[in-house]
């Protein structure tokens, strides 16, 4: 592990574990939960930049994220528009490339921001303010990090992304039609099955699915088994850990994240699913919901086989394309 990645996991355990344990002891877990998850938004997207950069790019993405919720959650009732803007979000999603890093993961988390609202996530203004509550902490202890500890990470400017990504070098329209039509199809599948959060469905689809055909089958592979851990850690936390326990379950998963980011799926799946699992879990205490868990793995096995059909079938098209040419 890298300097400034235990540099970087010390800020993604403080960010994301001190809502929880704010949330153990004022007894106020659904604000605590949806602040650890706009921590991590918040830490994921920082450009790691000068400070004013930072704080630019967090906010106007925190507060993107909340406005694409928004709009999922009126757009309840109206399918045919909801269909509309999904294929949109989607199709947005689809186009920056992995080294477009702020626009790869905004683009993402705003589809999915759409997505969870319009499938009855809960959404409302108290979770946005809580949400962008924690996102401010962690914008906080970015700036505090930046001035007491420098590192070498390399810096990326979303401005200069976002000009790459105008002037076309984007994944291109099939990859950008695909990955809506097959998030709709998994949606519409998972809805058939009666899954209880079909969005997580989307969801998957939407972090397993790339340009790249081989590391989209390797990334099949990691999230399944990456999620069944994590589900199994996350579950046993739940169940068997006290609540400030879990600001420490949460806070020992979460230091991994940036390294797990660089060196392995599998780890960043493990270690994302226990994080999301167990703050998702602590808005539903005192009782919990420990049935959560196995749904979210069978999102994961739906999501994951729809992703392994777009792939034969656009695998197919760019194999006839050839021949042709």
């Amino acid at each position: 592990m890298f300097p400034y990645e235990r540099a970087r996991g010390l800020l993604f355990s403080l960010g994301m574990s001190l809502p929880i344990l704010y949330g153990a002891l004022a007894q106020d877990y659904v604000r605590a939960a949806f602040m650890t998850l706009g921590a991590l938004l918040a830490l994921l997207l920082d450009p790691r930049s000068q400070a004013l950069k930072q704080m630019a790019a967090i906010v106007i993405g925190v507060l993107a994220v909340i406005v694409s919720a928004a709009l999922g959650l009126t757009l309840i009732g109206h399918s045919q528009l909801a269909i509309a803007a999904l294929m949109i979000f989607g199709y947005l999603a689809g186009q920056p490339k992995p080294e477009h890093a702020y626009w790869w993961l905004l683009g993402k988390y705003l589809a999915t921001a759409l997505l969870l609202a319009q499938l009855g996530f809960p959404a409302s203004a108290s979770i946005g303010v809580a949400y962008f509550s924690g996102a401010l902490l962690a914008l906080v202890l970015i700036l505090l990090q930046g001035w007491l500890y420098k590192t070498d990470e390399i810096a990326h400017s979303p401005n200069n992304e976002f000009f790459q990504i105008i002037k076309g070098d984007t994944n291109g329209p099939l990859y950008g039609l695909t990955l809506p039509l097959t998030i709709l199809a998994a949606t519409i599948s998972a809805d058939w099955l009666h899954v209880t959060q079909p969005g997580w469905v989307g969801l998957t689809i939407l972090f397993v699915m790339h340009i790249n055909d081989r590391l989209s089958w390797h990334h099949l592979w990691d999230r399944i088994l990456g999620t069944l851990l994590g589900v199994l850690i996350a579950y046993i936390a739940v169940r068997y850990i006290d609540q400030i326990g879990l600001a420490i379950v949460v806070a020992l998963f979460a230091f991994w994240i940036p390294y797990s980011l660089r060196k392995s799926y599998l780890l960043f799946s493990l270690v994302i699913t226990v994080t999301v699992m167990v703050a998702i879990n602590f808005a539903l205490l005192p009782k919990g919901d420990l049935q959560l868990m196995s749904w979210r793995f069978l999102d994961t096995l739906i999501g994951c086989f729809w992703v392994a059909i777009a792939l034969i079938m656009t695998h197919g098209l760019h194999a006839r394309k050839a021949k042709l040419d």
